[in-house]
């Protein structure tokens, strides 16, 4: 997987759990809850709230992995292992997205640990390469 593909597959992800946390929004409190300010807090179901922190999730983890992806992208990497790597951590936010909605905790570990050494193995080969 190209870093440009990863790019744009990060980002529809992302947008597929924002999608996902508005339209559970407005399944569970009634479409009139986004267009009002003066709404009062809501307690969130159990599933309410994994979707909530896996979204959470999903955006603190494009601080880490946005930056390592277009820096590889502006360094010109490429490769099998660069395409692999770049496959690895796309499946595993992917996987751990799915695995946080199922809510089964110790599961949802091997996508985060698939996409954290994926990162962990482009920023190597990043600070590896010659200048």
């Amino acid at each position: 997987m190209s870093f440009e593909t990863a790019l744009i597959a990060f980002g529809i992800i992302t947008l597929l759990a924002v999608g996902l946390e508005i339209m559970f929004t407005y399944a569970t409190q009634g479409f009139a809850y986004g267009f009002s300010s003066n709404r009062p807090p809501v307690q969130k179901s159990p599933l309410g709230l994994r979707i909530q922190r896996a979204y959470q999730n999903q955006v603190e983890s494009a601080a880490y992995i946005v930056p390592l992806l277009v820096a590889g992208h502006l360094a010109d990497m490429g490769g099998d292992t660069v395409e692999m790597v770049t496959l690895i951590i796309i499946v595993g936010r992917a996987l751990f997205m799915v695995l946080y909605y199922v809510g089964i905790p110790f599961l949802r570990v091997i996508g985060f640990v698939g996409g954290s050494m994926g990162c962990a193995t482009l920023a190597y080969l990043l600070l590896a390469q010659p200048f």
